[in-house]
């Protein structure tokens, strides 16, 4: 199993893949992953696993990528401390890119379906930005999760607080018509 320095160096070179194409594991360090995520709330603490295989049809590239690992950060709601695993699989068919296309050539793709290649293929662009799209925005360490109380700040996942709470004196009516029933 090889080490990658950087995920975006995922580079390959078409002319060299033969008909049996080519399979590879990588291991990606923590500190690898944690610059590309640019998140300060996101750590990285153990090793990613990146396996792939590309396999050619002519021209055309089939590129199967599996990526496992761990994220860890904490609960948007308690505020716990959690981790988050990744465990993706990406497909994507690369195509050899039209003359009319200029610039970058990943930035031009349309979907994760197919990607366009000259000289090499960036499949380290894509593993990236696929990982960092597939990231939830609020992680939540169950779906019951119950948060912290707003008035005291108790994690109520612990136990309920000693916080009395008033009514809403707007909901009085409600709270009449309730008993009146």
């Amino acid at each position: 199993m090889d080490k990658a320095k950087s995920i975006e160096e995922i580079r390959l070179i078409p002319d060299i893949i033969g008909e049996a194409g080519i399979e590879k594991d990588l291991r990606v360090n923590p500190e690898v992953l944690s610059d590309l995520l640019g998140d300060k709330d996101l750590r990285v603490e153990e090793p990613f696993f990146i396996h792939y295989e590309v396999n050619r049809r002519q021209d055309a590239f089939h590129a199967r990528i599996n990526i496992k690992g761990k994220v860890h950060t904490n609960c948007s709601r308690c505020l716990s401390p959690m981790g988050y695993p990744v465990d993706l699989f990406l497909q994507s068919d690369y195509v050899p890119a039209p003359p009319e296309m200029v610039g970058e050539l990943e930035a031009q793709r349309q979907s994760a379906d197919t990607g366009y290649y000259r000289r090499e293929i960036l499949l380290g662009q894509f593993i990236v930005s696929e990982l960092v799209l597939s990231l939830p925005i609020i992680y939540v360490c169950s779906d019951g999760c119950k948060g912290l109380c707003p008035q005291c700040g108790t994690n109520l996942n612990e136990g309920p607080c000693a916080c009395t709470r008033s009514a809403d004196p707007r909901m009085q009516v409600l709270a009449q018509f309730k008993n009146k029933l």
